[in-house]
């Protein structure tokens, strides 16, 4: 890889967010200067004396960007299978092939303005998927293992693995990059996670609550208790419900009926600042989505887990920016959740998220672990099984 061509980074973004992506880099990257900029899609030239590489930026996290990695510069052309050709004698990617190759390949569009919400669908359109195809039926010999992935299935790159980027501006624009899929998003294309939307889901709420789950490896297990705030229709409920949680949603607003039948849902139509801090005993994770300002959702929320005698193990909270502007204020909203006591604090502005951030937060960073061991040994068959009888229903309050 050139000296030059490893200067440059690339993100993607949700359309709109641009702005808070140039602050976000700006605070983190004071060196790094904007290069080039379209809707959802932009480039920094890194001055620093050492070039980047893509280890190095794999080790990087910013907020507002779904995606981000080397930038290798563009293609632009009429036919597909001469540009898709016109990438592979690319000579930062042509070097990289040599060097080590590809061990995927991921083709995406930015979200579009018009879109409220998206998910992996959006990004990668079957444009997209014709691209990759393209890319695939072209690659060198080696990268020949590329040509034997081609499947309509949706899989995640392997752990490490060096990806082959290519963000589609335009049929005829094409964008080359490089990344290290490390974190559990880098290891799909655009950063989109795929979640179902399974049939009986009552909102868009269950892929988002998915996404963050998938996203920030939360140690849920079947059984535990868990609060939301502001659960109307019910479809984040939902999902915690899927996983085998038992779920005291939060709202004075309806709830689906097919929620409110579920066994181990119950629904307490009030405010989240009128219900008794009793009813948090025992609970364990707490989500909270409102539509009120950042600063409300803290409030409600620091108001809760700084009750004497509750001890709320992690959190999964929505800040909603009425403008991403506000955005800026996401640094002290984060250190106002660590001065409660939660030392693992991560923040990602989903794709199947709106104009918000979704802010995880963990007593202990060891719970992590924790969590990953008891998985594998229920995996292996090294925990019994319960032997109590399952709940039938929730005459009242579970705790």
């Amino acid at each position: 890889m050139s000296k030059e061509a490893a200067q440059f980074v690339f993100m993607t973004c949700r359309a709109g967010a641009e702005g808070a992506v140039k602050e976000e880099v700006a605070r983190s990257e004071p060196a790094w200067r904007l290069s080039f900029s379209r809707p959802g899609f932009l480039t920094f030239k890194h001055a620093g004396d050492r070039p980047l590489d893509d280890r190095q930026l794999a080790e990087r996290h910013w907020t507002f960007a779904h995606a981000h990695g080397v930038s290798l510069g563009r293609v632009t052309g009429e036919k597909l299978e001469v540009l898709a050709a016109d990438v592979w004698r690319h000579d930062a990617v042509a070097h990289l092939a040599d060097e080590g190759g590809f061990a995927d390949i991921h083709v995406w569009q930015p979200a579009q303005p018009t879109l409220v919400e998206a998910d992996d669908e959006d990004l990668v359109t079957p444009l997209c998927q014709e691209i990759e195809a393209a890319l695939r039926m072209a690659a060198p010999e080696s990268c020949g293992k590329l040509r034997l992935m081609l499947s309509a299935s949706k899989r995640p790159t392997r752990h490490n693995g060096r990806v082959l980027d290519i963000v589609v501006l335009s049929p005829g624009e094409w964008w080359i990059g490089s990344h290290r899929a490390v974190r559990r998003h880098e290891r799909w294309s655009g950063g989109a996670i795929h979640v179902s939307l399974p049939p009986h889901a009552v909102s868009r709420a269950y892929a988002k609550m998915e996404e963050a789950l998938a996203w920030s490896d939360l140690p849920l297990a079947a059984e535990d208790e868990c609060v939301e705030i502001g659960c109307a229709p019910g479809g984040a409920s939902q999902a915690l419900l899927d996983r085998g949680l038992f779920v005291t949603g939060i709202d004075p607003a309806d709830v689906d009926p097919s929620v409110l039948a579920h066994p181990r849902f119950r629904h307490l139509k009030k405010r989240g600042k009128d219900v008794r801090r009793k009813e948090f005993e025992g609970v364990r994770w707490l989500v909270a989505d409102m539509n009120i300002a950042p600063e409300a959702t803290l409030e409600e929320t620091e108001s809760i887990v700084q009750h004497p005698g509750l001890a709320i193990r992690g959190m999964v909270i929505t800040l909603k920016f009425s403008d991403w502007k506000q955005a800026a204020r996401l640094p002290e909203l984060v250190a106002r959740v660590r001065g409660w006591g939660y030392r693992d604090v991560r923040t990602r502005q989903l794709t199947t998220g709106g104009q918000e951030v979704c802010l995880i937060a963990l007593r202990r960073k060891a719970l992590r672990r924790v969590g990953t061991l008891s998985r594998k040994r229920r995996r292996r068959g090294r925990v019994e099984n319960r032997t109590d009888t399952p709940h039938t229903s929730l005459p009242g309050p579970h705790y």
